[in-house]
């Protein structure tokens, strides 16, 4: 167990290194919500050709939290696990990433279906939608069993149905076999990428046919085990005695791998070369964690912990209010445009909107502007923000009353269940 007692020094500031990798966690969220945005814009130049490729980010830290969970009990506990027990382990990762998941479907599917204008917006439509509601409940978005055609209510949702998936299985190997899998899964992970990436061309899009298994249940496996490697190099080098050289030499490394991440994100078409920029979002979690680099610093804040709290919702609410943003700025501008001609206020207003919501004045579509961007975003921020707080509403006064009652209730008839034996 060499490898396996190396988690302490990671450990020591785990706190700390969080707040970084939240950071990113919301970063690449909102890649993801600007992606899936600027789909429904219906101009021929995009801003982000290829960003669905920011969903690698989240199987990446997927892994590399599997791995430092596992390395952390062997750190404590060196003698094996038993396969009952490493299932135990893996079933409760299952539960933890549910008990977080499910409230946010529930709500998200309630105000897709039944309250935000959907799209297509029909009523059969919304009755459609509420019929295959059944693949979000029973995790199968992304499988053959759950794709529909894509027309699912909550469509990235098939990132959750892999990451558990995948993760149990990742779970249950890392704790029965745990140096076992230090070896085996960067081997997967390169393997994994090389073959499918060679035998795919869309290799992003989720519900592909690769080999027996769907392109989401491939990255994930593929990105799960990477991120496991970035656990290893992480902590590897957070046991050397790092000098000021090594951290600029880091610092630099890292701003290289940011610009890069970026500019291939802004302009590489999707396509079997996407697969190159997982190197730097390695490089940009591995350096988080390590928290010793320029960037990794300066980031290392409370305020993106919050904030990323958000992610999980605002990835699972934003495809609904794409079509919620464009109903309200094309209500703003058909109310603008009515008001302009006699007050010089709405038509500066028009103007200002006038390139948002995929259409100009003269209803010719126009691309994604930097305001749609910041006002969409703002919008799923502050949806996600009234979600949680809505849960965590219910679950303060009603879940947890419930909870109390009922063991109120078990401990009562187990002590009537006492006294009728003696």
């Amino acid at each position: 167990m060499i490898m396996t007692l190396q988690a302490a020094t990671l450990e020591q500031s785990r706190g700390s290194r969080v707040n970084t990798v939240e950071f990113w966690r919301l970063v690449f969220t909102i890649l993801v919500c600007l992606y899936h945005f600027e789909m429904f814009f219906m101009s021929t130049g995009k801003l982000f050709p290829s960003g669905t490729s920011a969903v690698e980010f989240f199987f990446v830290i997927a892994g590399f939290f599997m791995a430092k969970s596992a390395a952390r009990y062997y750190a404590e506990h060196p003698e094996p696990m038993t396969a009952k027990q490493a299932h135990a382990m893996a079933v409760d990762f299952v539960v933890k990433k549910l008990k977080a998941i499910m409230p946010v479907v529930v709500v998200t599917l309630v105000l897709g279906i039944l309250v935000y204008p959907t799209f297509p917006s029909s009523f059969g439509d919304r009755i459609h939608n509420l019929m295959n509601a059944e693949w979000e409940f029973l995790l199968m978005v992304g499988t053959p069993f759950g794709y529909n055609n894509g027309m699912t209510p909550i469509v990235p949702m098939w990132f959750l149905t892999a990451l558990l998936v995948i993760g149990y299985i990742y779970t249950f190997f890392l704790y029965k076999w745990h140096d076992f899998m230090l070896f085996a899964a960067p081997v997967l992970g390169i393997l994994f990428y090389v073959y499918f990436t060679l035998n795919s061309s869309m290799t992003l899009d989720f519900y592909v046919k690769m080999g027996f298994l769907t392109a989401g249940m491939v990255k994930a496996i593929a990105e799960m085990s990477l991120g496991i490697t970035a656990f290893l190099i992480c902590n590897f080098l957070s046991k050397k005695n790092l000098g000021a050289g090594a951290k600029i030499v880091l610092s630099l490394v890292e701003v290289y791998a940011i610009y890069r991440y970026f500019a291939l994100t802004l302009h590489q078409p999707i396509g079997m070369d996407n697969f190159r920029r997982i190197v730097y979002i390695l490089i940009i979690v591995g350096l988080s964690f390590l928290n010793v680099s320029l960037i990794s610093r300066v980031f290392n804040k409370k305020i993106w912990k919050r904030l990323g709290s958000l992610s999980l919702t605002m990835y699972l609410c934003h495809f609904h209010l794409i079509n919620v943003y464009m109903g309200m700025i094309g209500r703003w501008k058909m109310n603008l445009g009515m008001k302009s001609f006699t007050s010089a206020s709405a038509k500066e207003a028009l103007g200002w909107l006038s390139n948002m919501g995929g259409y100009d004045n003269m209803f010719r579509p126009v691309g994604m502007s930097w305001k749609d961007a910041v006002l969409f975003i703002l919008l799923v921020m502050v949806v996600s923000a009234l979600i949680n707080l809505y849960i965590a509403f219910i679950k303060r006064l009603v879940v947890k009353p419930a909870r109390e009652l009922a063991a109120d209730i078990r401990e009562k008839k187990a002590l009537a269940a006492a006294a009728d034996r003696y």
